[in-house]
C-alpha cells in the first residue's frame, strides 16, 4: 500500500505474538486489521465536554449538546468498529459484508470527527494559567494514558512492555498519546493568531504528505501525529470563526457536504468491491499511478487507487465532518437558536466519551478471546456481544466515578498540601 507502516497491512504470521493493529483503517477482511507494531486504535473529567479529559474555563459557559451528540457518535462508531474488527485477528472471524461496508463508509470521519471536536474546545483549556494547564493535561491524558496501558499489557499477556519504545502510540491508547502532544504544542502554536492560524493546520497536512511513503499517505507515527494533528488545529480554528461558519451555514451548504462524504465512501466501498464506478481514469490521475481495484475484490495495497489519508482527500473529509455537524445542529434545532438538547443517552457517551473509549477496547479483547475458547464464530453475535458488554462496562465505570477511588482511574486526585497543625 502506498502509505505508512503504521497502516500496514500484511499477513500475521500464525502463532507469532505482537501488538493489535491500531488505527483506524477498516478494510476487507483479506487486507486489514492485521497486527502491526502498535496496536487498534482511537473521556472526560467528570463532567467535561471535550473528548479530552480538560475541565471547562472558570467561567460558566453554555454547553454545546450538539458537540456532546456528535462525540457520542462518533465513540459509538468506534466502539462497533473494533467489536467486529477485534475477531479478525484474534480468531480469524470475518465481518459480514454489510457491516464491512458501514466501517469503511465511516473510516474517513470517525477520528477525525473527535479530533476537531477536541480542538473546538482547545480556547477553554488554554484561559488556564500555564502551571494548571500543563498539569491539568498530566492529570487527564498522561495518567489515564499509562494507567490503561498497563491494563492492556495484563489484558494481551504480550511481552516487550519493558521496552520504552512499545508504549508510545500503544494501541488504541494512540489517540490520547497524540492528544496530549497537540496540547503539549498548542501554547506555542496558537500564538498565531486571526486568520493566519489557518497555516497551521494546513503545514501538519503538508508535513504528513512529505513524510508519506512514496508521497501518498503518511508514514509512520509522525506522519499520523501530523495528520491527525492538522484536524485538532483546525477545530481551534473553526472555533474561533464559529460565528462568521455559522453565517454560511445552509441548505445548499449542507446538502453540497453530504453529498461530497458520500460519495467519497461510496467509492471507498466500491474500492473493496473491485469497481470505481467508471472513474478508474480520474482516480489513477489524482494517485498518480495506473493500479486498478481487482475485478474479484481481492484488494491490496499495490492496486489500490483511493488512501484516504492522501492530502487532496483532506477537503473532502472536512466537507463530511461539516456535514456531519450541520446535520446534527439542524435535528436538534441549534441552527434555530434552540439548545438542541435531545437525545440524552448519546449526549451521555459523549459527556463520558474518554471512559467509554478506554474501557470498551480492553474489555473486547477479553470477550473475543473468551467467545473464541468457547468455538463462537458467527460474526454478528460476536458484533453485538462485544457491543453490548464493552458498552454495559464502561457505563459501570462511570457510575464507579461518583466516588473518588472510580474517578482515579482516569483523572489523577489533585494533591492538596498538608495543613499545619496550629499550636
Amino acid at each position: 500500500m502506498r502509505s505508512s507502516s503504521s497502516r500496514n497491512e500484511q499477513s500475521h504470521p500464525p502463532g507469532e505474538r505482537t501488538r493489535f493493529a491500531h488505527r483506524d483503517n477498516p478494510q476487507r477482511p483479506s487486507e486489514t486489521m492485521m497486527p502491526t507494531r502498535a496496536a487498534i486504535q482511537q473521556p472526560a473529567a467528570r463532567s467535561a465536554a471535550d473528548v479530552t479529559p480538560a475541565s471547562g474555563s472558570t467561567r460558566p459557559i453554555r454547553r454545546e449538546h450538539w458537540m456532546d451528540l456528535v462525540r457520542g457518535a462518533a465513540i459509538l462508531l468506534v466502539v462497533t468498529f473494533h467489536a467486529s474488527a477485534i475477531p479478525i485477528f484474534l480468531a480469524g472471524v470475518d465481518p459480514t459484508s454489510v457491516i464491512n461496508d458501514l466501517n469503511t463508509l465511516f473510516a474517513p470521519y470517525r477520528m477525525s470527527t473527535l479530533l476537531l471536536l477536541s480542538g473546538m474546545l482547545l480556547g477553554r483549556s488554554l484561559a488556564k494559567t500555564g502551571p494548571t494547564y500543563y498539569t491539568g493535561k498530566l492529570r487527564t491524558l498522561a495518567w489515564p494514558y499509562l494507567l490503561w496501558g498497563t491494563v492492556y499489557w495484563l489484558v494481551t499477556m504480550q511481552d516487550g512492555w519493558t521496552d520504552p519504545s512499545n508504549w508510545i502510540a500503544l494501541s488504541w491508547l494512540w489517540f490520547i498519546f497524540y492528544l496530549a502532544i497537540y496540547y503539549l504544542a498548542a501554547p506555542l502554536l496558537t500564538r498565531i493568531r486571526g486568520p493566519w492560524f489557518v497555516l497551521v493546520p494546513l503545514a501538519l497536512w503538508v508535513l504528513s504528505a512529505i513524510l508519506s511513503t512514496d508521497r501518498i499517505g503518511p508514514s509512520g507515527m509522525w506522519g499520523d501525529l501530523a495528520y491527525y494533528g492538522g484536524f485538532f488545529f483546525a477545530g481551534h480554528l473553526v472555533a474561533q470563526h464559529r460565528h462568521q461558519l455559522a453565517r454560511i451555514e445552509s441548505w445548499p451548504l449542507l446538502i453540497a457536504c453530504t453529498a461530497i462524504a458520500g460519495g467519497f465512501g461510496a467509492l471507498l466501498i466500491g474500492q473493496t468491491r473491485g469497481t470505481y464506478f467508471g472513474l478508474d481514469g480520474a482516480l489513477q490521475w489524482i494517485s498518480g499511478t495506473t493500479s486498478t481495484a481487482p475485478g474479484d475484490g481481492s484488494l491490496t495495497a499495490a492496486t489500490r487507487l483511493i488512501d484516504r489519508y492522501e492530502l487532496v482527500w483532506i477537503p473532502v473529509i472536512l466537507a463530511g465532518v461539516a456535514a456531519i455537524m450541520m446535520i446534527t445542529r439542524r435535528l436538534t434545532g441549534t441552527k434555530r437558536g434552540l439548545d438542541g438538547d435531545s437525545a440524552h443517552w448519546l449526549q451521555y457517551i459523549g459527556r463520558n466519551s474518554v471512559v467509554f473509549y478506554v474501557v470498551h477496547y480492553p474489555a473486547q479483547i477479553m470477550i473475543t478471546s473468551w467467545l473464541g475458547d468457547w468455538g463462537m464464530r458467527d460474526p454478528t453475535w460476536m458484533l453485538i456481544i462485544n457491543t453490548i458488554v464493552a458498552m454495559s462496562l464502561s457505563y459501570l465505570f462511570c457510575w464507579l466515578r461518583r466516588w473518588p477511588a472510580g474517578d482515579a482511574v482516569f483523572v489523577f486526585p489533585k494533591l492538596r498540601p498538608r495543613r499545619r497543625a496550629t499550636p
